[in-house]
């Protein structure tokens, strides 16, 4: 069981950046406008989720 959880840190570690890293994001919005990780950040800062499937 311990190399399975060692594995599975292994493989977390790939997943992306690390945690406090910055991070420069620009998509087009619905408008076809370009936007940024910035521009999105109001007075209190910005929630951003990513997720790679809802299904588990």
């Amino acid at each position: 069981m311990i190399a399975s959880l060692a594995q599975a840190d292994d493989y977390a570690d790939a997943w992306g950046p690390p945690i406090g890293s910055s991070v420069a994001i620009a998509a087009a919005d619905q408008n076809g406008q370009p936007r940024t990780l910035n521009d999105l950040s109001g007075e209190k800062g910005l929630v951003l989720f990513l997720n790679r499937s809802a299904d588990w």
